[in-house]
């Protein structure tokens, strides 16, 4: 999934419990990941966990883009 924040592109993907996010701030990459474990005997995420996920992922790219930006209120 790819996404526009503030001029910076983020893209999200996950391998099997391993999901990590890119994001492009001034010609550099910048990515982080996390482990998303499935609930015990679950094969697959629901979608609410997907959605989830996703939107996490998205939040700690648009953090990281305000933070090089000089935006954050942290």
């Amino acid at each position: 999934k790819k996404i526009d924040y503030k001029g910076c592109p983020i893209y999200v993907r996950n391998k099997n419990e391993l999901w990590e996010y890119f994001c492009i701030i001034d010609n550099e990459l910048y990515t982080a990941h996390i482990i998303a474990k499935k609930k015990f005997f679950q094969n697959k995420y629901t979608t609410k966990q997907i959605n989830d996920i996703t939107n996490y992922m998205i939040a700690m790219a648009q953090t990281t883009i305000e933070m090089k930006l000089g935006e954050s209120k942290i």
